[in-house]
């Protein structure tokens, strides 16, 4: 007499967990975007209080750079028209003057929360949240 095993249970969780990596990758591209997104503005607030930075702050835009929407760059890009570069001279000076801003606070203050947040987004993923 062969004993039944019941292995619904099981079986229901491995489809679950196949689907963990696409809920990940759709929470985590969210996520990284918010956080460009905060960055930016952080970065934009950093700039705003020099009295030299005129425009910098407005020009300031940040670019997805790659296909899994996962890769940001911020800061001034092609399409910051007459202010360009004057943001690299404000955070790292030149052979004549000092930085008068820190570009790196707007990372250093979004870090631990991004970190959070994608942690969030995979304990959800893997525990099968809404897709």
């Amino acid at each position: 007499m062969g004993r039944h095993i019941d292995a619904s249970e099981v079986d229901s969780l491995a489809v679950d967990m196949s689907k963990a990596p696409k809920r990940l990758q759709f929470r985590a591209r969210r996520t990284m975007k918010r956080g460009a997104v905060n960055i930016k503005r952080y970065m934009q607030d950093e700039l705003s209080g020099h009295r030299y930075a005129g425009g910098v702050p407005f020009s300031l835009e940040f670019e997805q750079r790659d296909a899994d929407g996962l890769h940001f760059e911020i800061g001034e890009l092609d399409s910051a028209g007459r202010q360009w570069g004057i943001a690299a001279i404000l955070v790292y000076g030149t052979a004549n003057n000092a930085p008068v801003a820190d570009h790196r606070k707007a990372l250093t203050r979004e870090t631990p929360m991004l970190l959070s947040q994608l942690g969030a987004d995979a304990e959800d993923s893997v525990l099968g949240g809404a897709e």
